[in-house]
């Protein structure tokens, strides 16, 4: 073993064999295992840690009862989940060897199933977690089967890959989605106090929101439960994850401001985390193209700027044209937020998206010569639009956006458009296979989060 490296050991005169063997431990994670080891004391009856340069740092008899067994097991087993690439196998025998022994432990029930997570097993860790649920009410066990539920609706998936379809119904998942709510809304009835519970049924709103028809009150929920957490908890507040996630809704309802914020300060409670970085610079990035390519028209120059000049016939607005269809506005008529009964036809200056493709982002100029930035949600990567398209946006949602952040400042019209079936291209609504099906992407839906540093006790 390399220097640095220590061994944590049980003596083999402890009467369960499975507490006997050393396992290494990376210099990093000793911390963690000597505070395990050392929280066996009151159930081990012989306790060894060996760290290399601090030999003999703990050596107590200790007493054991034989009800006291199943308990060091689990610790034991929590140990081994500092290395879990060596001590995986032997963590979940423990787990099964002390439930054997006191089948009502909820803290083996509940560790038992994050280690069948880790390896992929779904299913199982769903029967642990309820597992721990049928010994008595547990909200960590809750979070747990919350969380686990999520990932079996949501399922894999490319990061930034578009989010549920508007009207398309819900994602395949969604009623596994729906159990992870309403697991996670009673973890935080058992203890409303507790951030990390807020924080998880926010996620579960956020999980509900992008899969099951991206529903306002979704995501007023969501977010509310994400500033419930840092209320009740000033540990929520300081963890990277929680801004990150909401930055993703903020980003996906077009509160920059907020989204920019929020990438920041995970960037700032997390510096070696590249994510919140990379994603703070993509959407900086996409922001400043599109008021750059707004500003110049596309840069569009000559013959086909003259191209897309001027009126639009009005027969190019197709199935929304005629008697009883919404009335022709330029953009400088609308008002801000939702403009029912109205139609804006223009012609396509430039089209982009940001990395992952959402929002696909058309520019349009109108009649009079105003443009705005059109933000296609739920649209297939093969759909698009071509420059010089004319394009009808029934009913627009207008938002004046200004953004100030880090000294630059992005201001420009956007019209947003829940799906590509909404508009008409050159007379025509886009066909079926133009929109996207519901889909929802778990950064990592093979592993439960990580154990805090310091664990609770295991009873």
């Amino acid at each position: 073993m390399g220097r640095g490296q220590g061994v944590v050991k049980v003596c083999p005169h402890s009467p369960t064999p499975l507490l006997t063997p050393s396992f290494p431990v990376s210099p990093a994670g000793r911390g963690r295992a000597l505070v395990l080891r050392a929280r066996a004391l009151g159930v081990s009856r012989c306790v060894q840690v060996c760290p290399h340069g601090s030999a003999h740092l703990l050596t107590l008899p200790i007493p054991v009862s034989p009800a006291g067994r199943g308990r060091a097991l689990v610790l034991r087993a929590r140990a081994l989940g500092v290395a879990p690439a060596a001590g995986a196998a032997r963590a979940e025998a423990a787990l099964g060897h002390a439930l054997k022994l006191d089948p009502a432990l909820g803290a083996a029930w509940r560790h038992l199933g994050e280690q069948r997570w880790r390896r992929g097993d779904l299913r199982g860790a769903r029967q642990a977690f309820g597992g721990a649920l049928r010994q008595g009410e547990d909200p960590e066990a809750r979070r747990l089967l919350s969380m686990a539920l999520r990932a079996q609706g949501a399922g894999p998936g490319p990061r930034g890959a578009g989010p549920g379809g508007e009207g398309a119904g819900p994602a395949p998942g969604g009623g596994a989605l729906r159990e992870s709510l309403a697991q996670a809304e009673a973890a935080v009835r058992c203890d409303p106090r507790n951030g990390q519970s807020w924080y998880v049924l926010a996620n579960a709103h956020v999980a509900l929101f992008f899969a099951g028809g991206q529903s306002p009150g979704s995501a007023r929920r969501a977010l509310a439960a994400y500033a419930q957490a840092e209320r009740v908890d000033p540990a929520a507040a300081a963890n990277p994850d929680l801004h990150l996630n909401r930055a993703t809704l903020l980003q996906f309802l077009e509160r920059f401001q907020g989204a920019l914020e929020g990438l920041s300060r995970a960037a700032e409670l997390a510096p070696g985390w590249a994510e919140p970085r990379n994603r703070h610079r993509h959407l900086m990035e996409h922001l400043g193209r599109v008021c750059g390519l707004l500003e110049s028209r596309g840069k569009l120059r000559g013959k086909r700027r003259r191209g897309v000049a001027g009126p639009v016939p009005l027969p190019l607005l197709g199935p929304l044209g005629g008697a009883g269809g919404p009335r022709p506005s330029p953009i400088a008529a609308l008002r801000p937020g939702p403009n029912p009964h109205r139609v804006v036809l223009g012609r396509v200056l430039f089209s982009t998206a940001p990395p992952g493709g959402v929002p696909y982002t058309v520019g349009l100029q109108d009649g009079g010569g105003a443009v705005a930035a059109v933000t296609v949600y739920n649209a297939a990567p093969t759909w698009g639009v071509t420059v010089g398209d004319a394009v009808g946006v029934a009913e627009p949602e207008l938002t004046n956006h200004l953004v100030q952040h880090q000294g630059q400042m992005f201001s420009f019209v956007g019209l947003r458009v829940p799906s590509p079936l909404s508009l008409v291209v050159n007379g025509r609504r886009p066909p079926g296979h133009a929109l996207a099906p519901p889909r929802l992407a778990l950064t990592n839906p093979g592993a439960p989060p990580p154990a805090p540093d310091t664990p609770p006790d295991a009873n």
